[in-house]
């Protein structure tokens, strides 16, 4: 009996022990959802931020597919397309069975409710917000096994986003468009900084188009805006300059109008540093 009873117990004790070596490692996502992995999984997304950040720290191998807006970096362009945020090819997801699909958190879920009823389970990282790219690096580090480079790269950001008194308070704008980056945006952090006051905090919304008296009233000593090329620079700095309200602003007139290459700040990736470092050159001349 006592030979037998060992036996067993050795049996149990060794199953038990393969079963917990099953699953390598836990990743708990934004949400609070753990997700068990016996090793790096295959993933897909269609928000070009996740795919820069995913390249960033060296697990673009891991990327099955992403959306036809990923287009950095090159590798990014090779990648299978799926859609977009708001018209994913679902039939084509399903198809390529990755093992979890890659989201920021959002107001909007229907995504993820969709592809978790196809049987997909979704990884929700942060919302918008220049303190949550570190923060999702560091995630994205932990969930393929990356931590060491990932902790590289999100430090690295978040000495370069500290905030510094550049801007010496002065009040400032990011336009992107006719729309303006309010309080909560990444971009509207990018303001703070650089030690700017940001006039679209006041707006109430995080995005926004400014209404004609809010520019007067708010009056802007700085303005940024995001540019695709040096055709649609042209084309916005002549806006400013012909515009009866903006040219009447203390930025047109004393020519304090940076512009910021669109590729480095649409996108609220690791990039944005790059958009940060331009700004505070800017800053540190006018």
């Amino acid at each position: 009996m006592t030979f037998r009873f060992s036996a067993k117990f050795v049996a149990t004790a060794v199953a038990t022990f393969f079963a917990a070596c099953a699953f390598a490692y836990s990743v708990t996502d934004a949400q609070g959802t753990r997700f068990d992995f016996e090793k790096p999984p295959r993933c897909a997304t269609v928000v070009p931020a996740i795919t820069q950040n995913i390249f960033a720290i060296g697990a673009g191998e891991y990327l099955l597919a992403n959306s036809r807006y990923c287009d950095f970096p090159e590798e990014a362009k090779r990648k299978i397309k799926i859609g977009g945020y708001i018209d994913p090819d679902y039939e084509k997801i399903v198809s390529l069975k990755p093992d979890i699909f890659i989201l920021p958190a959002t107001a909007d879920s229907r995504v993820a409710r969709r592809l978790e009823k196809l049987g997909i389970k979704c990884f929700v990282l942060h919302g918008e917000g220049i303190a949550n790219i570190s923060a999702d690096v560091r995630m994205l580090g932990k969930l393929f096994d990356l931590g060491k480079s990932a902790e590289k790269i999100a430090a690295d950001f978040d000495d370069a986003v500290k905030p510094v008194n550049s801007g010496g308070g002065r009040r400032a704008f990011f336009m992107f468009g006719k729309m303006a980056a309010g309080r909560g945006t990444f971009a509207g952090n990018l303001l703070t900084a650089c030690g700017l006051a940001n006039c679209a905090d006041k707006i109430g919304r995080p995005w926004a188009e400014v209404p004609r008296e809010f520019v007067l009233a708010a009056n802007p000593e700085i303005i940024f805006a995001e540019c695709e090329s040096e055709k649609s620079r042209a084309e916005t700095e002549r806006f400013f300059r012909t515009d009866p309200v903006w040219r009447t602003t203390a930025a047109v007139k004393n020519s304090r109008i940076c512009f910021v290459p669109r590729d480095t700040v649409i996108v609220p990736s690791v990039r944005v540093a790059e958009a940060l470092k331009i700004m505070r050159a800017f800053l540190l001349k006018n």
